[in-house]
């Protein structure tokens, strides 16, 4: 899926609120994460969320580098799971 596409199909603002779908993260080439950013004066973390499905939910990472080195070919942000929210943790049963 490409990012128009994506774009196109699968994000829809509903008032306040953008709404992602991924449509199965786990097929092919196709988008499976999203990175939240905040744009304000007040400094916050950027959070990837990402569909696990062996664990059949949501896991939530973010960031401890921010900064590199001029020759730092890698650049790696170090994403690490900050938490987990099950994908029927509030069913009502």
């Amino acid at each position: 899926m490409t990012y128009e596409e994506l774009n196109r199909d699968h994000v829809q603002q509903k008032g306040r609120t953008i709404n992602v779908s991924l449509w199965y993260p786990d097929v092919n080439q196709n988008i499976n994460s999203v990175e939240i950013d905040l744009f304000d004066v007040r400094a916050a973390d950027s959070i990837l969320v990402s569909y696990d499905k062996d664990r059949d939910g949501w896991s939530i990472k973010q960031a401890s580098k921010f900064h590199w080195e001029s020759d730092d070919e890698i650049c790696d942000p170090d994403w690490q799971e900050v938490a987990f929210v099950q994908a029927w943790a509030r069913k009502d049963r």
